[in-house]
């Protein structure tokens, strides 16, 4: 299980909206303040995610709460929209050539299906949607 602290920003009957803070890796290396990417973290600030979760305690705003999401959830995640689209968009972009389309068609139906693979993607998480839905775990008061 993966963990995350989160804050409770408002509360309806059925639902807990949650702000979390996205971490960066910036300061973790030796580089430390040298590269830009760790100036432009600093500029920027704290930067939060807005999630909303299914209610299943008593939370009052403001509440520090601990998330969890399975890891194999999170990978599984990452893989589908990662690799199954470029997948989609070559064996399209294949298909295109071997059956002769010109050079104007074949990246065009490779676009096709990277859109076809989102779409994929999007119906495989909505029909499983309860395993990708991060859980309150703990409170903190």
């Amino acid at each position: 299980m993966l963990y995350q602290r989160a804050t409770v920003i408002e509360i309806n009957d059925h639902s807990i909206s949650l702000d979390i803070e996205r971490k960066s890796t910036c300061g973790q290396c030796q580089l430390k303040k040298g590269c830009g990417t760790g100036l432009l973290a600093e500029h920027v600030g704290k930067r939060f995610s807005r999630i909303v979760i299914d209610k299943t305690t008593e939370v009052t705003p403001s509440q520090q709460v601990n998330l969890a999401i399975p890891e194999q959830s999170l990978l599984q995640g990452a893989a589908l929209m990662y690799l199954l689209p470029v997948l989609s968009m070559f064996l399209f972009a294949i298909a295109a050539r071997w059956v002769g389309f010109n050079s104007i068609i074949e990246p065009a139906l490779g676009l096709l299906g990277l859109f076809c693979g989102f779409v994929i993607v999007k119906k495989i998480i909505e029909s499983n949607e309860e395993g990708f839905k991060a859980k309150l775990v703990e409170e903190k008061k």
